[in-house]
């Protein structure tokens, strides 16, 4: 008996040790702090930063008003406030100058406090940041796009800071006419891509680096084609003009045109020249025929035109008069 006994406490203690190893750990997981600060900031000039921290603290044995916090930069330790509107989510936060001559820094968080454990009196603890961070003040960023989707030809302004002449905006993998207009905006105008698609929108500098800036969607463009109805004799040449209402990029802007009567249209490619909005291109009606032609572009609606050819005055004047009734069949009828 006895030694089952010592084997029943020797159980218990063992299942108490546990069950006090679990509660600890199962607190410290239930405590922590989260960094707010970004890790990169845009630069300022008066080299002043924010950073701040929440702290969860699920400790019962907390003393009120004992959280004392602190951050560790530049190998001091320095007092951080509490930001007085968010004093129930104990959020702190601490006003940092970056010394002249440097763009990062590193730290971490500590939270202080006390706890009452009772017999045992009031004793300090602590918590520390799981990780070291790094504070980056950037020169270089971009804090706006003026619009996150456009038609093809449509100038669109990126808003930011250290934009340099050289720059260059990619859209989709296809590089856009930019316009640099200061340090802190750039204007691009998007360039001939399919419409009704997202497309990656990047700066691109000299040295070929680049950066995202956002996710930018391509909408469908109207063309404007005239004539609205190709109606033409057999044998005329009409001028059809083509706008697209931007000027075409480096090479041109080529626009593919199609017809289901292909016997009947004879015409060259078109292709709008680079510089310039529109371009007119001539057009023959080789024999007479209804249809229609197919006008298409990247960033446009397809564009139909009716098609009306009819036959020319000498074809029609070489088509056989309709057949006359013979006269004495004619008297048959009338007997």
């Amino acid at each position: 008996m006895q030694t089952q006994n010592i084997i029943f406490m020797n159980i218990a203690k063992i299942f108490i040790l546990f069950s006090s190893v679990f509660a600890v750990l199962l607190l410290s997981a239930c405590q922590g702090l989260t960094n707010l600060t970004p890790q990169n900031i845009p630069e300022n000039t008066s080299r002043t930063y924010t950073l701040s921290f929440s702290a969860y603290i699920n400790d019962g044995s907390l003393v009120p008003g004992s959280i004392s916090p602190f951050i560790v930069i530049d190998g001091e330790t320095i007092p951080m406030r509490t930001v007085s509107d968010l004093e129930d989510k104990r959020v702190f936060e601490y006003d940092y100058q970056m010394p002249k001559g440097r763009n990062h820094a590193k730290y971490y968080f500590v939270v202080k406090y006390k706890a009452d454990m009772g017999k045992n009196g009031i004793i300090e603890k602590e918590i520390t940041s799981p990780t070291v961070y790094e504070l980056n003040a950037v020169s270089r960023y971009v804090a706006n796009v003026q619009a996150e989707r456009g038609v093809v030809g449509s100038e669109v302004m990126i808003l930011g800071n250290g934009f340099d002449t050289l720059d260059k905006v990619r859209l989709g993998g296809t590089m856009a006419d930019t316009r640099f207009v200061s340090r802190t905006t750039l204007a691009f105008i998007v360039p001939p891509l399919d419409c009704g698609k997202n497309y990656d929108l990047e700066i691109v500098n000299n040295e070929g680096s680049s950066m995202w800036v956002s996710s930018f969607r391509v909408d469908p463009s109207e063309m404007e084609v005239s004539p609205s109805v190709f109606v033409a004799d057999s044998g005329d040449v009409v001028n059809m003009i083509f706008k697209i209402g931007f000027n075409a990029p480096e090479g041109g802007y080529p626009i593919e045109v199609t017809t289901n009567v292909p016997s009947s249209i004879v015409m060259p490619e078109v292709v709008v020249p680079e510089g310039e909005s529109s371009v007119a291109v001539p057009v023959q009606a080789a024999k007479d025929a209804a249809g229609m032609l197919f006008i298409n572009a990247k960033g446009f609606k397809e564009k139909t035109v009716p098609v009306e050819i009819s036959p020319s005055a000498e074809e029609a004047a070489k088509e056989p008069a309709p057949a006359q009734p013979d006269a004495a069949d004619g008297a048959k009828e009338n007997k």
